[in-house]
């Protein structure tokens, strides 16, 4: 008998996370060949298949097996956890955020988790609930990686000093989900106004792609929104066309019941409210514009 036909489903399952972790797929597969033609109903090695499955891109393939584990046994952690991914890959995210609640009920002192509910609630954009499960994250593991993204991106969220560029941008090319994360705040931030925070995050996304002319393009759109000469028409980028009709429908309604008892009045407001109008009109792009240029775009 080989020393390879020896190996217990617990030896096997090491010899696989080494190869996982190294990254040697191929080499893995080989092996999880050899060791489920002789434990084919091992749970710990048919976690193993599925996270190599995954890692390597056939995530249904992954799911299939993880509802195998779990079938044999429902409380298994790993593939509880790595279903999360699965679900989360292919935007089931309430199903994701159910499966991660429950794991806290079981594991309330587990900061990986903590902090990746943080991530998914930034990519759901509940931004002050992922702020305050980040906050919890860092507290039960000052160390942990995740739980430190999901940390910078609230710290620059809200303007922080402290998050540094230079760590945001090592996390986040050592989490890509974050980089999605980052995408979807700016599209989120940019909704409820809040241009300069966009900027931010947007200008941390830059330092990783320096090369993105998409990127560039975004960062030179988010100056021009945040620049303080644009600031009398936040309230029109703000809510859009509902703002302009709202504006136009109370200056007309004000003009006709001043029109007659303050002419002179009237008269001054009518042409501010036209340059008001001509500026909205044809300031934004002849900025933008400057900006591109700027940018060398």
């Amino acid at each position: 008998m080989s020393d390879t036909t020896a190996l217990s489903p617990r030896d096997y399952a090491i010899q696989l996370n080494g190869l996982i972790e190294r990254r040697r797929y191929p080499q893995a597969r080989t092996t999880l060949s050899e060791a489920l033609l002789q434990y084919p109903e091992d749970s710990q090695l048919l976690f193993a298949s599925a996270h190599i499955d995954y890692l390597t891109g056939d995530k249904e393939a992954a799911r299939q097996t993880l509802h195998a584990v779990l079938a044999r046994e429902p409380l298994h952690y790993g593939a509880r956890s790595l279903l999360i991914n699965v679900l989360e890959d292919s935007e089931e995210l309430e199903q994701a955020e159910l499966l991660i609640i429950e794991l806290l009920r079981e594991y309330p002192e587990e900061a990986f988790q903590y902090a990746r509910y943080a991530m998914l609630m930034y990519r759901t954009l509940h931004i002050d609930k992922a702020k305050e499960l980040a906050r919890e994250a860092l507290r039960l593991d000052p160390e942990d990686e995740l739980a430190l993204t999901a940390c910078l991106i609230g710290d620059i969220i809200d303007g922080r000093r402290g998050a540094e560029a230079a760590s945001l941008a090592n996390l986040m090319r050592g989490h890509p989900d974050s980089q999605t994360t980052a995408r979807m705040l700016v599209s989120h931030l940019v909704s409820r106004g809040h241009y300069r925070a966009a900027k931010r995050i947007a200008i941390e996304l830059l330092h990783l792609y320096p090369h993105s002319t998409e990127i560039l393009e975004l960062v030179v759109k988010l100056e021009a929104l945040s620049h303080w000469s644009m600031l009398p028409l936040w309230p029109l980028n703000r809510w859009g066309w509902g703002a302009s009709a709202a504006f136009y429908f109370i200056t007309l309604l004000a003009m006709n019941l001043i029109r007659k008892d303050a002419p002179t009045i009237a008269g001054i407001a009518t042409w501010t409210i036209l340059g008001y109008c001509a500026y909205s009109w044809l300031y934004p792009p002849l900025l933008t514009r400057w900006l591109k240029r700027r940018a060398g775009l």
